[in-house]
């Protein structure tokens, strides 16, 4: 017993001395058991190294536990490092699972088997939980962080598998966000803020916008200043470089709409009317609709050209109809977009309802700024979360599928999702954590007392 005097007899035969050892305090025992445990984890001759060292075999349930949990430890820490949660249950279940196996009487050599299922759980119901729920990855997520105040996003909004509805986690809550979606682009169009974008809406609100132009370009004249002229030169050649002089559409849209009386060559008019420049910036926003890659970069940046033009005319004859052009410089350019959007073949553009897919809008702004997307007005906190919330079919569903998805899409179900939803993990963690399931395997590398006792013969 751990209370009881020790006493050892003389190691030489010829000496009368007699050691006596105090009993050992349940910590100091703990401790020894511990240190068992951490010396057997090296391959091989761990231990050996604890027989040398005198360390104590358990002897209790508690003691058992103690040498096999510090036995894992070395392996887990560093897949605790990487990931606490992971590395921490891993290190738990092996336990566990090991130590359930020999108070049971499974034999030794089985239980390191044990240790390696049990080792193995953690990384199991991740993947499990990883492949229902989607892994969060952190390009992902910080884009969900910058939206989920703004729409309702679930946890598969974090991966790349996506919202089970597409819009959202539920049914309802993707027609809430796609209906949001849709009022708030509406909005910014200038039109009747609307959840359902269809043929009646797009000419209501092209007809406005072209009344407010009128009234804004109407009876003015504009001048070409030195700034504009060498912006939209070296448009033009740039043009004519990439499609030949037969493709540039730069100078075919300033020829047409403010060419006018030209000298020496210049590109445009040294003066012009100004519902000339207004016809010029529509047309510009026309071609938009079709234009891509380079193509759709040079418009754009004509456009800018064209706009800041007429903003800076526009100063010289009244200030306040600056403000007014440049709201209606970003309702038409949001018109422009939502037109395209609407215009797309099928319902890739718009659901069966009429609201807006975000997908679609953020594909057709990238293609209309020539893969610069911040330069439009529908972009910010609106279009830039397209690609976490697709708009997707709803299907009619059977009695007991409707049943099951019901539970699946409770509240509950949501919160332990959102739970459970793993990252997305590094090559190194994924390394680290296989390291610490098949650590165990390391126990039959060992050269076991009774084998010490064959290769050592004076040992007792």
């Amino acid at each position: 017993m751990d209370d009881e005097v020790k006493i050892t007899p003389p190691l030489d035969s010829r000496s009368d001395e007699v050691k006596i050892t105090a009993p050992e305090s349940g910590i100091q025992r703990a401790e020894k058991i511990a240190r068992r445990g951490v010396v057997e984890a090296v391959p091989f001759i761990g231990e050996k190294i604890a027989e040398k060292q005198e360390l104590p075999m358990p002897d209790s349930f508690g003691e058992r536990l103690t040498r096999r949990t510090f036995r894992n430890l070395p392996y887990a820490l560093p897949a605790m490092a990487v990931n606490p949660l992971v590395g921490g249950a891993g290190l738990a279940a092996s336990t566990l699972l090991g130590q359930a196996a020999e108070e049971f009487g499974v034999p030794e050599s089985y239980q390191p088997i044990a240790e390696i299922i049990g080792g193995s759980i953690p990384s199991a119901v991740r993947t499990f939980a990883g492949k229902t729920a989607g892994f969060i990855e952190p390009q992902i997520e910080e884009l969900y962080k910058k939206g989920k105040d703004i729409f309702n996003f679930g946890p598969g909004a974090k991966s790349a598998a996506g919202m089970k509805y597409g819009a959202g986690e539920t049914e309802q809550l993707a027609i809430e966000n796609l209906n949001k979606f849709t009022k708030e682009a509406s909005k910014r169009a200038g039109g009747k803020v609307t959840d359902r974008i269809d043929g009646s809406w797009v000419d209501k609100t092209g007809k406005s916008l072209g009344n407010e132009a009128n009234r804004i370009f109407a009876n003015k004249i504009f001048i070409s200043d030195p700034k504009f002229i060498q912006e939209v030169t070296d448009l033009s050649f740039k043009a004519e470089g990439a499609f030949g002089q037969q493709g540039n559409v730069v100078k075919t849209i300033l020829e047409k709409n403010i060419g006018g009386k030209r000298t020496g060559g210049a590109l445009v008019s040294p003066q012009f009317k100004a519902e000339d420049l207004r016809s010029a910036i529509v047309e510009v926003n026309d071609r938009l609709s079709s234009a891509s890659g380079n193509e759709a970069k040079l418009l754009h940046d004509l456009k800018d050209s064209l706009e800041e033009l007429a903003a800076t005319n526009l100063k010289l004859y009244d200030p306040k109809l600056v403000k007014d052009y440049e709201n209606w410089r970003r309702q038409y350019n949001s018109f422009a977009t939502i037109r395209d959007a609407f215009s797309l073949a099928g319902k890739e553009g718009t659901t069966a309802a009429g609201q807006l897919n975000p997908q679609a809008v953020l594909n057709v702004i990238k293609t209309r700024t020539g893969g610069n997307p911040i330069r439009n007005p529908l972009y910010g906190d609106l279009a830039e979360f397209g690609q976490l919330m697709p708009a997707k079919s709803m299907p009619r569903k059977g009695l007991a599928m409707a049943g099951l998805q019901t539970l699946t899409e409770s509240p509950l179900s949501k919160a332990l999702q959102t739970g459970l939803q793993p990252r997305a993990s590094t090559k190194l963690e994924g390394r680290l954590r296989t390291l610490q399931a098949l650590s165990p395997a390391q126990q039959y590398t060992q050269i076991t007392p009774d084998e010490l006792r064959v290769l050592e013969p004076g040992r007792k």
